[in-house]
């Protein structure tokens, strides 16, 4: 079957997506969109390839605690989570592809590189734009005539700070007599590590440090869609193991550390062959909804996921064990 996930994230806290860095200061990722009336403006993008990177890995990682949590060669290790990698003899297997797609689903649906050859993904995942005027020639699914929104005033500036708490008297109580501070650290030649700032001593480093980051602001909503080509009813649930994980932690972006990047995310899944629209998954204050068709097709994929342990444990599992290369 042909299937879209159209949908939207809606920002919950301010999101960080870095194009560049000047100095103490980072840049959101920003592209041109070509406006009605010739103008040219640069509206914020979250990569396609970044969303399907989180969900490559959530897939990954789900797909392994239900197998037994094996452990693996790195080969295998980074077909599932990055891809793979190419290299060998020019010869193509195409058994070995097949049995590839048919036994691992994520591999059929991600795509990656085996051995010598590149095994094509049926996903199509596109970038993520903020629900503005500015974008609306690059959205696809959202009424053009429902956005009142501007771009400008969806962006802010947010400082950081990072202090040497060794100079805290409430905590230096716990630092050794002697003790080298951060700024006696040294690397291997003897020299400082890093080279005196204007106005210090050498052997001296910043002990603060100030930073700057451009962050989207809360409450903005970005226009995602996914088109799955081809797809089995399993390779979609391996679609859906991966938003099942990725609701324990929806963040997108990154700094997640600091609390930026958190959202909600709905999709709905559009037949492409009828048409019919319906609704599939909801993740809304890090609780996951699975609509029927989406239910379904995860209780499919987890037959499968069954049905492959079992034979791991088994006699039958060699071939099995043989591709992942894996170690119980």
């Amino acid at each position: 079957m042909d299937v879209r996930l159209q949908g939207h994230f809606t920002t919950k806290s301010p999101l960080s997506h870095i194009s560049e860095s000047l100095s103490t200061t980072s840049y959101l990722a920003q592209e041109p969109i070509l406006q009605p009336d010739g103008a040219v403006c640069e509206v914020f993008c979250l990569s396609g390839n970044s969303w399907r990177g989180q969900l490559r890995d959530r897939a990954a990682a789900y797909m392994l605690a239900r197998i037994g949590d094996p452990r693996l060669p790195l080969d295998a290790f980074h077909l599932l989570f990055s891809g793979g990698r190419i290299g060998g003899e020019q010869t193509v297997n195409v058994e070995r592809a097949r049995a590839w797609r048919r036994t691992i689903p994520l591999v059929a649906l991600f795509g990656g590189g085996v051995g010598n050859q590149i095994l094509p993904g049926k996903l199509r995942i596109a970038n993520a734009y903020p629900v503005c005027r500015e974008a609306i020639p690059a959205l696809l699914h959202t009424d053009p005539d429902a956005i009142v929104a501007s771009y400008r005033g969806m962006t802010m500036e947010k400082s950081f700070s990072r202090t040497d708490d060794g100079k805290d008297e409430r905590l230096n109580q716990w630092l050794s007599d002697g003790a080298p501070t951060q700024a006696a650290l040294m690397d291997g030649s003897g020299e400082p590590a890093v080279k005196p700032k204007r106005g210090k001593a050498a052997g001296e480093v910043a002990d603060q440090m100030r930073m700057t980051a451009e962050l989207l602001i809360a409450g903005v909503r970005l226009e995602t869609r996914i088109t799955a080509l081809d797809v089995s009813e399993i390779e979609l649930g391996a679609l859906v193991s991966a938003l099942h994980q990725f609701a324990r932690s929806p963040h997108v972006g990154g700094q997640a550390s600091r609390g930026h990047g958190l959202v909600d995310l709905d999709y709905e899944i559009v037949d492409l062959d009828t048409g019919e629209v319906r609704p599939f998954v909801a993740i809304r204050g890090g609780a996951l909804t699975l609509a029927d068709p989406a239910r379904t097709a995860l209780d499919a994929y987890d037959a499968h996921l069954k049905i492959m342990y079992d034979a791991m444990l088994s006699e039958r599992g060699g071939e099995i064990v043989k591709m992942l290369g894996a170690a119980a």
